[in-house]
């Protein structure tokens, strides 16, 4: 059995938050696309993994700006309020969905999409009371 290393920079925690990801580069102004709305699955300050409804405009490659709130009951996992900030499109693959036999399919064909943050993205730390 062959060991695989671990690639990541930075740990990974599992949240139950939204993503909101516009696309970004030149001649783009962010605001005059609606966000792209996705269900996080994990986060680091290194990057974000979320599942998407397809089809999805993004592409590999692509420069995106992403804003995820992280609400206050769930900075024991993330201790970050809020990250805001530029990153790329790594990959965008088809999630594989397990039902019993006999479920319908669901309605809706999910993506994973993994974003690589940029060195300087905004992480707003949470306020100790």
């Amino acid at each position: 059995m062959k060991a695989t290393a671990e690639r990541r920079r930075s740990r990974r925690a599992e949240l139950d938050v939204t993503v909101e990801i516009r696309p970004a580069g030149a001649g783009q102004e962010p605001s005059a696309f609606p966000p792209l709305t996705g269900e996080v699955k994990n986060i680091s300050l290194a990057g974000v993994y979320a599942h998407v409804k397809a089809p999805c405009p993004l592409e590999p490659g692509q420069q995106v700006i992403c804003s995820i709130r992280i609400p206050p009951e769930q900075a024991r996992w993330f201790p970050f309020a809020r990250i805001l900030g530029k990153g790329w499109v790594i990959r965008l693959d088809p999630v594989q969905v397990g039902r019993r036999a006999g479920e319908a399919m669901p309605e809706d064909q999910l993506l994973g999409l993994a974003i690589a943050f940029a060195p300087d993205v905004t992480a707003l730390a949470t306020l100790e009371l």
